[in-house]
């Protein structure tokens, strides 16, 4: 009996093209599978260029398309403050990122008030930016922890969720949180 693992796959052009796009949409929106011990990077990089090899280059710019496609058909369209995005996207309930590393980072800049460096995603402007924040708390609601900061890019308080953010990073800058702030204004408790 010859080893599964290495049998040959025929897959014909529409099922090579519908394979990539989903291989892209898993890429995109999770980074924590980890199959038989390799990281997911290691497996999608091997994958897709097998696949990349074997599709012409017309249809590889199709599947960009058509993840394109996918990906802004789950965004609301009308524009939003962070406040009112912050409902609308909690119905994305997928994660993105594992926030397993930034969570520490965060409440750590929060304990002693120093301003944090993220690379946050904005699904309702579906771009990641690079924001200097200044954390005053966190707010665990159902499996989705969501973080209120003043940010320096709006020169405004803003409500980020936190697995939307790739990578926090400490700065030695320190703030003092407001007198005045109370994490249960942003939320209906």
């Amino acid at each position: 009996m010859s080893d599964p693992s290495n049998l040959p796959l025929r897959l014909s052009l529409d099922e090579a093209v519908l394979l990539m796009v989903g291989l892209k949409l898993l890429d995109d929106m999770v980074e924590v599978i980890e199959i038989n011990g390799v990281p997911q990077d290691v497996l999608m990089a091997g994958l897709m260029g097998k696949l990349q090899g074997a599709l012409p280059e017309d249809l590889l710019e199709m599947t960009d398309e058509i993840v394109e496609d996918i990906v802004t058909a789950t965004i609301h369209d009308s524009e939003t403050s962070d406040i009112d995005a912050m409902t609308v996207d909690s119905s994305y309930a997928m994660p993105m990122y594992a926030i397993d590393g930034t969570m520490p980072v965060i409440q750590q800049a929060i304990d002693e008030g120093r301003t944090l460096e993220v690379s946050y995603f904005s699904m309702s402007r579906e771009e990641f930016n690079t924001r200097r924040v200044d954390p005053y708390g966190l707010k665990q609601m159902g499996d989705l922890h969501w973080l209120i900061a003043y940010c320096h890019m709006r020169q405004d308080r803003r409500v980020f969720r936190v697995d939307r953010i790739k990578q926090a990073t400490l700065s030695e800058d320190r703030f003092d949180k407001p007198a005045d702030f109370h994490i249960g204004e942003y939320f209906d408790e």
